[in-house]
């Protein structure tokens, strides 16, 4: 593996102990044009492995097959397509990369004439000279993956912990008198400006994305939709801070460990979430990394994997991320490397609402300019950012600060207009996160709670003010 990792090979054969291998690792070897073929005895492992987009060929596979296989050469369907009882062929269908269809075309060319190349010959000598030897039955082995590993739990109960929750959700909707529900409209279709994956971004600082994202997934849910928040911050994570919670168990990083395994499934992907109740309502978190330096686990095409399943079986995904969108380790390292900004790149790509969130002040406005030119260059397929300007305030801007902040815009910013402003209201700040609730908890009647739900297309009641009587 490490000589194939180094480039020195064309072709890399693997027998048995496949249990390591994740779809990082397959990736790594098939980017420079490695063939990668698998074998193993256990059924499981080969859908497992054909789902990470690896060849996985029973261990009782004809040589002259294998030689073909690492030829780069077509195999019969048979031995690539079969069916595994008690794994769900669709788990991952529509969030693994399909094949590559030119690829597919090239192999249809068929193998060229006999005796072309002497290396064939060799090459099944020398498979027939070593001989089949019987890989180790992984069937007993533990998932060492298993996002309950950490608590000492197991995974063999996925479809009944699925069924429970969607029981529990089931209660808590048709029981309405034991749910304090906030009084808030359901959102109609085409009323809010946001929706499937939004990724909320910002300029470096501390402009409010994570008060942004966390307020407004508490107001998607509290009109019923079904909510996912995404804490893929991996300079700072503090969206489980943002709501009290004691979590250290890294959601995001577990679900991003089952899709680089290729084991990522809705049931895992709810087991690895935290539940939080807003009001009621029910939220449910994958919450951050609890260190920085735990930015390799959140690898490129896991967490892809992790968002693309997210926005399928959910109605809002929202996710928190960095500002910087730079890479540059491949500068530090002789092979491929991870990128540590890797997640914000994600994010902002998968994202079908981008929201650039930047404060008033003379300091962070100009910030939030530079951020949203180096995101062009350093993210092209990004959509068009919605920008916003948070903590609005007459201290900072002076006199009308919305339009003298649209006066700036038009002279110096980009081209996106700038439509959207939230008040400042600290003490209402404050008061959340000392209490670890969201603004519709602590301050529902603040001006900042209805900017951020206007956002969200909620419709909350008009506040009537009574007049005093003599």
């Amino acid at each position: 593996m490490a000589a194939a990792r180094a480039g020195w090979a064309d072709a890399a054969l693997i027998i048995g102990q496949t249990d390591a291998l994740t779809g990082s690792l397959l990736t790594e070897l098939t980017e420079p044009g490695i063939v990668v073929v698998v074998v193993s005895d256990v059924a499981v492992e080969r859908t497992r492995l054909r789902n990470l987009g690896a060849l996985a060929l029973p261990d009782d596979v004809d040589v002259e097959v294998l030689v073909d296989a690492l030829r780069g050469r077509p195999v019969p369907d048979e031995l690539t397509v079969e069916s595994v009882p008690g794994v769900a062929s669709g788990d991952c269908a529509g969030v693994l990369p399909a094949a590559d269809p030119q690829a597919v075309s090239d192999s249809d060319a068929g193998p060229p004439a006999a005796g072309a190349d002497p290396l064939d010959d060799e090459l099944a000598d020398l498979l027939r000279s070593t001989g089949q030897q019987e890989s180790p039955d992984l069937s007993d082995v533990p998932d060492w993956g298993s996002d309950r590993d950490a608590d000492g739990g197991s995974e063999h109960d996925a479809d009944g912990d699925a069924d429970q929750d969607a029981d529990r959700d089931a209660e808590l909707e048709s029981d309405d008198s034991s749910v304090s529900r906030a009084d808030v409209r359901p959102i109609a279709p085409g009323e809010t400006r946001i929706a499937g994956i939004t990724t909320v971004w910002g300029a470096p600082g501390s402009p409010g994305r994570t008060t942004l994202a966390v307020n407004l997934a508490a107001e998607l849910a509290l009109t019923g939709a079904h909510v996912l928040l995404i804490d893929a911050d991996t300079v700072a994570s503090s969206v489980a801070a943002h709501l009290g919670l004691l979590e250290e168990s890294a959601g995001l990083a577990q679900a991003c460990r089952q899709a680089d395994l290729g084991r990522l499934d809705s049931a895992r992907l709810r087991r690895a979430a935290t539940v939080v109740d807003i009001s009621g309502s029910r939220l449910r978190m994958l919450t951050g990394l609890p260190r920085a330096d735990r930015w390799p686990e959140l690898r490129e095409g896991a967490l892809r994997q992790v968002l693309q399943l997210a926005d399928r079986d959910f109605d809002h995904v929202i996710v928190d991320v960095a500002a910087p969108t730079e890479q540059d380790e491949e500068l530090t390292f002789d092979t491929r490397a991870p990128q540590r900004n890797a997640a914000t790149v994600v994010a902002v790509e998968e994202a079908h609402t981008l929201l650039a969130v930047g404060a008033p002040d003379p300091v962070s406005f100009p910030r939030l300019i530079k951020g949203l030119d180096d995101l062009r260059l350093n993210v092209p397929q990004a959509p068009r950012p919605l920008v916003l300007i948070n903590q609005t305030r007459r201290e900072a801007v002076g006199r009308a600060p919305e339009d003298q902040l649209r006066e700036a815009w038009r002279r110096f910013g980009s081209e996106e207009p700038l439509e959207i402003f939230l008040p400042w209201d600290r003490a209402a700040c404050d008061d959340a996160l000392l209490t670890g609730r969201v603004l519709a908890e602590s301050a529902p009647q603040s001006a900042l709670r209805r900017a951020v739900a206007e956002l969200a297309g909620a419709d909350l009641p008009t506040r009537r003010r009574r007049r005093l009587r003599r």
